[in-house]
C-alpha cells in the first residue's frame, strides 16, 4: 500500500494514501453538516471551518491508534515497516509475528485503548470548555472527536480479523488451544462471517434510504470480506508448509548472469526462451555479486541497454535475501513477507545452490496441501491459523 511519505514519528516511517483525502473530505462534510443543527448562530463558513479542523484532529486521533501498534510491536521485539493512513483509517505493517498470545493481545488491544483514552480526553477537554465559556461551536467539535474516537475503538473490538478485535479473538484462541495456526484461521472465519452481517445491515440501509451509510458498511463489509480471506489463506499455507525445508522448494543450480555483459545481450541470448524471471549475477571470478530480475531490466530504457551492464542494474548481493537449505521455508517467507523482497539466494557455505521464488513457492504449497490433511478437518474439526498482523481504523 503505497502512499505520500509524511516523515518519521517515533521512530516510525508514515505514510498517507491518497485515499486520505476521501476520509478527509467526509469527515469535514459529515461535521459541517451536523453542527448547525445542535449549534445555531455561526456563518456557514465557520462550520466548514470547524467540520475541516476536526477532520484533522480525528485523523490525527487514527495516526495515534496505529502508532500505539507499533510502539507496544517495537517494545515487543516485532519490527515496525511503517505506518500508512488511507479511507478505512490505517494499518500497522509488521516484521514478524507475536512469539506469544500474551504478546499478540496487548499488541491488539493498544489501538482501542488509545481511541478511548483520546475520547476522554476530548469529553474532558469539551466539558472544560464549557465552564470556561468558550465558544459553542468549538465545544461541539470536541465532543464530536470523543463520540467518533469512541464509535472507533468499540468497531475495531469488533471480533473477526483483521480488526483489531479479530486479533484479541486470536490470542485468545491461540492460549485456550495453544496452536496459533488454529487461533489465526479462527479468527479469519470470525472476520468473513462479520463481513456477512456488515454487508447484510449496509443492504438493509441502503433499501430503507440512507444510501451513503449503507453503502459505505456494505464497502466496509466487502473489505473485511477480502482482508479475512487472505490471511486464512496465509494461514493455510503456512500450515501446509510447517517442517519443510528450503532445500526441498529451491530451484537448484540456477542460471546464471555474467556481470560484464549488456542488458542487450543478456535478454537475446540469456532471457528470450528461457522460463526463470530471476538470475544470480556472476562475475568474471566466478563469484556471485547480485540479482537481477524483470523488475530491474524494465527500469533500463530500450535506448539505453546496449550501453548498460547487467552487473550495473543489478540488486546487490548484500540486498539480497538468503537462507540456508535446512532453514525451514516458513522462516523463510517470515522474512521475506517483511518487505525484503520476493526472491532469496540459498547459499551452503560461500556457494550460491539455489534459488527461491514466487512459483516455486506456489508449487510446493500445491503439493504438501495435497499431502497434509485440511486444517479445518484437523484435531476433531478445530481450526489452525497463522497471519500476519494487519490494522485497520
Amino acid at each position: 500500500m503505497g502512499g505520500i511519505p509524511l516523515g518519521r514519528i517515533a521512530g516510525f516511517p508514515v505514510n498517507a494514501n491518497w485515499s486520505v483525502l476521501v476520509i478527509l473530505w467526509l469527515f469535514t462534510w459529515s461535521l459541517a453538516s451536523t453542527l448547525p443543527t445542535t449549534i445555531a448562530g455561526y456563518a456557514a463558513g465557520s462550520y466548514w471551518i470547524a467540520g475541516a479542523c476536526g477532520a484533522t484532529v480525528l485523523l490525527a486521533s487514527l495516526l495515534a491508534h496505529e502508532l500505539a501498534h507499533a510502539i507496544v510491536a517495537r517494545r515487543s521485539g516485532i519490527p515496525v515497516l511503517g505506518v500508512t493512513l488511507w479511507i478505512f483509517g490505517g494499518v500497522t505493517r509488521l516484521g514478524g509475528q507475536a512469539k506469544t498470545p500474551q504478546t499478540a493481545f496487548r499488541i491488539a488491544v493498544a489501538g482501542p485503548a488509545t481511541s478511548l483514552l483520546l475520547a476522554a480526553l476530548f469529553a474532558g477537554a469539551a466539558a472544560g470548555l464549557r465552564i470556561l465559556g468558550v465558544g459553542h461551536i468549538v465545544i461541539g467539535v470536541a465532543w464530536w472527536l470523543a463520540g467518533i474516537n469512541t464509535l472507533l475503538a468499540i468497531f475495531n473490538l469488533l471480533p473477526g480479523a483483521p480488526l483489531d478485535g479479530g486479533q484479541v479473538l486470536r490470542a485468545w484462541l491461540w492460549r485456550r488451544h495453544g496452536d496459533p495456526m488454529r487461533a489465526a484461521v479462527g479468527a479469519a472465519r470470525a472476520g468473513r462471517s462479520l463481513a456477512f452481517v456488515l454487508i447484510a445491515f449496509g443492504l438493509l440501509e441502503f433499501l430503507a434510504g440512507a444510501m451513503v451509510a449503507g453503502v459505505w458498511l456494505a464497502f466496509i463489509g466487502w473489505f473485511i470480506f477480502t482482508a479475512a480471506h487472505t490471511d486464512e489463506a496465509s494461514a493455510l499455507t503456512q500450515n501446509a508448509l510447517t517442517g519443510v525445508r528450503v532445500g526441498e522448494a529451491m530451484t537448484a543450480n540456477p542460471h546464471t548472469a555474467p556481470a560484464w555483459i549488456t542488458v542487450q545481450d543478456f535478454i537475446e541470448h540469456y532471457l528470450l526462451g528461457d522460463r526463470h524471471s530471476a538470475y544470480p549475477v556472476k562475475t568474471r571470478n566466478g563469484s556471485i555479486s547480485g540479482l537481477i530480475t524483470l523488475t530491474q531490466l524494465r527500469q533500463v530504457e530500450p535506448s539505453n541497454r546496449s550501453a548498460t551492464l547487467v552487473g550495473d542494474i543489478a540488486v546487490p548481493l548484500s540486498s539480497v535475501p538468503t537462507a540456508t537449505p535446512d532453514e525451514s521455508v516458513t522462516a523463510l517467507l517470515e522474512r521475506l513477507a517483511s518487505g525484503h523482497g520476493s526472491r532469496a539466494l540459498v547459499v551452503d557455505g560461500a556457494c550460491v545452490v539455489g534459488i527461491v521464488t514466487p512459483s516455486d513457492l506456489t508449487r510446493l504449497v500445491d503439493v504438501y496441501r495435497l499431502a497434509k490433511p485440511d486444517v479445518t478437518e484437523a484435531e476433531g474439526g478445530g481450526r489452525h491459523e497463522s497471519s500476519g498482523t494487519r490494522r485497520i481504523l
